[in-house]
């Protein structure tokens, strides 16, 4: 970055326009910024802060950069630099916002704010800067020109100011700041947000890892007190067996049920833990197979006997079956021969309708045609009629009220109507009467042209006869301004020498006035400085009490936060501890648990006495007050970042009014009430000439005016004339117009109008199209008719029938026809089936049985009664079987849960452990083993930290020839419970022991807080991708210093010249002054500073 020119105006300290052209500094490489305290050479740097930032180097509010030395109705405040960027040529010109007073309207003398603006321009490649026509337009908004400059530039505000502008007195707070506010400091300009993002998430995942092992020491706790249950109700199982059941096992059997039983006996309820469960649960399983196998034998020989049991009494079911169908296939078979007569009569019935039914529908359809072609004709009656009736009217219309004449020319409408009765073709007559429509719709057109004609005419008469009257009276005027004129000439020849006398005296009350009232603004500035000091104390006492509050109110929500994330989770721990109570009181009698599948409950978990479930509900609800809990947390906490804001934001402006009063309170000034006698004694001076001055100058503003108004006079009268003459001209023009079309459209106009005209004949034309398509229509439906009729002829011949008498006869309606159809189908499907199921073997041997005299077979209770009493001695054992499988299916399921429970939480407490030790690590403490006590943070920023302390030891060895150096300390200071990491020591080779730095004296911390200036602007830089920087600003106590250090600070300045480098010192040390001769100097004065520049 190099800095050519600088311009300023109406900005803080500097009233008037400001021009520092850097071409001398930048040459000389090194230059002195000196002035008297106060005199605005901060407000220099502010300036070019601005210009890239649109920001000062304080945050100053934007609102006070306008001088107070302006009257704000005169220069608005602006600033204008001229730089090289990345070697890209830009010019930044931006106005700050103002206030400023209206000088229009309703709110005249009231102020208004003005909106900050800003632009920038690049010099063309190989243009010349001084050309305007070189430098091209890049940004014209402020959000463009900010967006411009951080692309060029790189840097950030707070990155400039900490590389570019080495702002008085901040890098010795830094040097001698706690490593907490050094920590805050370093993340300004070394960006952590993902570090610190990635720390906060660590943290979280270990208490969650930490969380969630606590909940599976809570889930195992319910493992083992469903593996009791489950195991009781086996228990239970295996107690009711028969004891025939068992007699009936095989040997092997036996012992093996033993031999788990004894397994199981090892272990009990009571004493089952974490380690047996699998084995107790294995143990049970299989003493239950046992079981089930010794059910099995039982059960397969009962459901034997019952099988050949229930065979022979199917047999014999079947029998009793087939003699009862027999008997009724014999009554229906009587039945069908006493209906055999009906039937036929019913087939002949239907074979007529079916033969009627295609006749019936052309008749039907005759009948239609016939009653459409009398309803077509008696319509084309009436389009003939009606035509008549509007052809009659048309011609009598247009002859109304004229006296019969033989000579008489024709209408188009009478020329028409003759054509139209000597055309026999239909499609000529419409082109005739198309043709007729289009002629009026023309005559139409020209008629309206000839109304608007009639208008013109009016309108042009009535206009020439005005004018011609304004004419005269013009005329009359002009006469009588002239003799105006005349007499106030004479009356001015008495006031010749009016003007000298007054313009002394009124020379004398303007010096007068103008030391009056710059006595009267210097006094109203103190007045109103001395009001901001107030106002901004009372600013600044409402920000700290608010920030008070804010930080109550956030303590306060932080603690609701904190008990109703402990509430939530309490709730979820009581939930899992009550899943077993949860579970059994959802059970229902019959119903299959959801868990061991039984349909039996012999024993359900209950809750213990007085003890309340939770529900999901409950859950619910306690995390919604959670989440808003943390909700309302975040709000306070942003409340009270604010409020601190504010609260800083507040002091610097009281800070800043303060000075700004003193700096007023200081300046000379003149008493007001002296300026304001010598004021009064003018006037009067002047009052004793204001008499006669004033009277001729009304003298000769009536003459001025008489004379505007004789020469308006005399535009006016030639004006007036000139638009006659054109007015009298359109007159005549538009009256040949009218007569001329008057005379073509006379053949042709009756008393009706054209408009009506057409209506009437379009009317006729849509009738006359209606007759010819009903014509059309109507002959179509007559040929049609014909043809039927043929065609129902030859149908009829061909059918069964000799007329159409008999045809009607025969019909039948759909519903007749329908039941006829399915009577005759269901005798003969009746008739069918009787006939084949009677011919089945097992009913002819039937019929055998009842010819010799047999019986039908008894119903066969007994036999009933001894398959039943077997079904239910087999049911009994599937149930109980069941019941059995349903608990041993929920313990499997349960010991497979189990298994991958117990893989699963070893994989969460070796990562909860990990977790655990990260945290640990990453947040430094000493419980994880970690000596250095460097939460991660801080780690990261420490080795930027380091980097600046390796350049910055550089530095401060050479200034202090090798005796102090700096080195980075990664060890928490004494006491202290955070900030590990980012101590610093001063190293002191003559004593040989590490300094604190606060112990420096003052030219000691001057040149350790000048290294670590220069340290920190080469790291950013450096990060930035070595940026180019060649201009520089030091603002720092060179005054601590004694000759010789600052010989050596000079000479490390004079290194920092490499590469044409420009360094600008910041000071009003009178040694300074003589060391360095090219120098910036800012003087103040009464009405504000100014600036210059000085080159030896």
């Amino acid at each position: 970055m190099i800095l050519h020119r600088l311009e300023f105006e109406a900005f803080m300290a500097y009233p008037d326009r400001q021009t520092i052209d850097f071409s001398d500094l930048n040459a000389a490489g090194v230059f002195l910024l000196n002035g008297p305290t106060g005199a605005g050479k901060t407000t220099i740097l502010d300036a070019i802060c601005y210009a890239l930032y649109g920001g000062t180097t304080g945050d100053r509010d934007p609102a006070q950069l306008y001088s107070t030395y302006v009257a704000r109705a005169n220069t608005p405040p602006r600033v204008f630099l001229d730089l090289t960027l990345q070697g890209r040529r830009l010019r930044i010109n931006r106005t700050p916002v103002y206030s400023h007073p209206i000088t229009r309207g309703k709110r005249a003398g009231q102020m208004t704010v003005k909106a900050a603006t800003a632009t920038v321009e690049e010099l063309l490649p190989g243009g010349n800067p001084e050309d305007e026509q070189a430098w091209k337009p890049i940004a014209s908004q402020v959000k463009e020109v900010n967006a411009v400059i951080a692309e060029r530039i790189h840097l950030n505000r707070e990155q400039f100011l900490k590389v570019v502008l080495l702002a008085q007195g901040q890098f010795a707070q830094f040097l001698k700041s706690k490593p907490v506010e050094r920590k805050e400091l370093l993340k300004k300009m070394f960006p952590v947000e993902h570090i610190e993002a990635m720390y906060a998430e660590l943290l979280e995942e270990a208490k969650q890892a930490r969380q969630d092992v606590a909940n599976d020491e809570q889930a195992l706790e319910g493992y083992l007190e469903r593996a009791r249950s489950g195991m009781g109700a086996l228990r239970e199982s295996l107690a009711s067996l028969a004891p025939e059941a068992g007699e009936e096992s095989s040997a092997d059997g036996a012992s093996e049920t033993a031999a788990t039983a004894e397994a199981a006996q090892t272990i009990t309820a009571e004493t089952v833990a974490a380690e047996t469960l699998d084995a107790w649960l294995a143990a049970g399983i299989e003493e239950a197979h046992t079981a089930s196998a010794r059910d099995a034998l039982e059960q397969s020989r009962l459901a034997g006997e019952a099988d050949r049991h229930t065979q022979t009494l199917n047999e014999r079911l079947q029998l009793r079956k087939d003699w009862s169908e027999y008997e009724q296939l014999i009554v229906r078979r009587e039945r069908l021969a006493e209906e055999r007569e009906p039937h036929e009569a019913r087939v002949k019935e239907l074979a007529d309708a079916r033969a009627a039914a295609p006749l019936v529908a052309h008749y039907t359809q005759m009948r239609g045609e016939e009653e459409d072609i009398e309803e077509r004709r008696a319509q084309q009656a009436g389009y003939a009629g009606a035509l008549k009736t509007a052809r009659e009217d048309l011609l009598r219309a247009l002859r109304a009220g004229e006296e019969p004449a033989e000579d008489a020319v024709p209408y188009p409408e009478e020329e028409l109507f003759a054509k139209l009765a000597a055309e026999d073709f239909a499609e000529a007559r419409g082109r005739q009467l198309d043709a007729a429509l289009t002629s009026l719709r023309v005559l139409h057109k020209r008629d309206d042209l000839l109304a608007q004609e009639e208008r013109t005419v009016r309108q042009t008469r009535a206009r020439s006869e005005q004018l011609a009257q304004k004419v005269e009276s013009a005329a009359q005027n002009l006469d009588a301004l002239g003799a105006r004129v005349r007499d106030i000439q004479e009356n001015l020849t008495a006031y010749e020498k009016a003007e000298e006398e007054h313009a002394l005296a009124l020379l004398g009350a303007e010096d007068a006035e103008k030391v009056h009232r710059e006595a009267q603004q210097a006094q109203q500035n103190i007045d109103a400085a001395q009001r901001a000091v107030a106002e901004a104390e009372k600013e600044a006492e409402r920000t700290l009490k608010t920030q008070q509050k804010a930080q109550e109110l956030w303590q306060k929500a932080a603690r609701a936060s904190i008990e109703a994330t402990d509430a939530f989770r309490n709730l979820q721990a009581q939930r899992l501890a009550q899943a077993s109570s949860l579970l059994a009181r959802e059970l229902t009698e019959g119903e299959p648990c959801p868990v061991c599948g039984s349909a039996e409950h012999p024993s359900p978990a209950r809750a213990r006495d007085g003890e309340r479930l939770v529900e999901q509900a409950d859950l619910d609800a306690a995390k919604a007050r959670e989440d808003r809990a943390h909700e309302a947390s975040r709000a306070r906490e942003e409340e009270k970042e604010k409020a601190a804001l504010a609260y800083h934001q507040a002091s610097e402006a009281l800070a800043s009014a303060r000075s700004q009063s003193e700096t007023l309170t200081s300046q000379e000034r003149m008493d007001p009430e002296q300026s304001a006698r010598q004021l009064t004694q003018a006037r009067e001076r002047v009052q004793q000439t204001t008499a006669r001055l004033a009277e001729r100058d009304a003298l000769r503003k009536r003459q001025a005016q008489a004379e505007v108004e004789q020469k308006t006079a005399e535009e006016i009268r030639s004006t007036l004339h000139d638009t006659l003459t054109e007015a009298q001209a359109l007159y005549r023009e538009s009256l040949e117009r009218r007569d001329a079309l008057a005379r073509e459209l006379e053949p042709a106009k009756a008393r009706i109008p054209f408009a009506q005209r057409i209506e009437v004949l379009e009317s006729y034309r849509a009738l006359a199209q209606r007759e010819e398509q009903g014509s059309l229509l109507l002959n179509r439906a007559v040929e049609e008719h014909s043809k039927h009729l043929v065609e129902v002829q030859v149908l009829l011949r061909e059918s069964p029938f000799a007329d159409s008498a008999g045809v009607m006869a025969a019909e039948r309606t759909k519903a007749q026809i329908l039941a006829l159809e399915e009577a005759v189908n269901a005798y003969e499907l009746e008739s069918a089936r009787v006939g084949e199921s009677l011919g089945r073997e097992a009913l002819v041997e039937i019929a055998a049985r009842v010819a010799a005299g047999e019986q039908a077979p008894d119903d066969q209770q007994e036999l009933k009664g001894r398959i039943e009493e077997l079904r239910q001695q087999v049911r009994h054992l599937i149930r109980r079987e069941g019941e059995r499988e349903g608990v041993v299916r929920s313990l499997r399921a349960l010991r497979s849960e189990f298994v991958a429970f117990r893989e699963r939480t070893a994989e969460r407490y070796d990562r909860a452990e990990m977790l655990s030790a990260l945290a640990a690590a990453a947040r430094g403490d000493t419980l994880g083993g970690y000596t250095h006590q460097v939460d991660l943070v801080s780690y990261v920023l420490g080795g930027e930290f380091e980097r600046i302390l390796d350049v910055a030891d550089k530095h401060l060895q050479r200034m202090s020839d090798g005796r102090y150096g700096m080195k980075l300390s990664d060890h928490r200071a004494k006491g202290s419970r955070s900030g590990g990491g980012l101590n610093l020591n001063i190293t002191d080779t003559w004593t040989g022991e590490p300094r604190d730095a606060a112990s420096l004296s003052g030219g000691e911390s001057f040149l350790a807080s000048l290294a670590l200036a220069l340290g920190l602007a080469e790291v950013v830089q450096s990060n930035n991708g070595g940026i180019e920087l060649d201009t520089l600003f030091i603002d720092e106590g060179f005054g601590t210093l004694d000759s010789e250090t600052l010989d050596t600070v000079m000479n490390t300045i004079e290194s920092l010249r490499e590469n044409g480098r420009t360094i600008g010192l910041i000071s009003h040390v009178e040694e300074m002054k003589n060391r360095i001769p090219t120098q910036i100097v800012v003087e103040k004065g009464p009405r504000g500073s100014s600036v210059r520049v000085n080159s030896y």
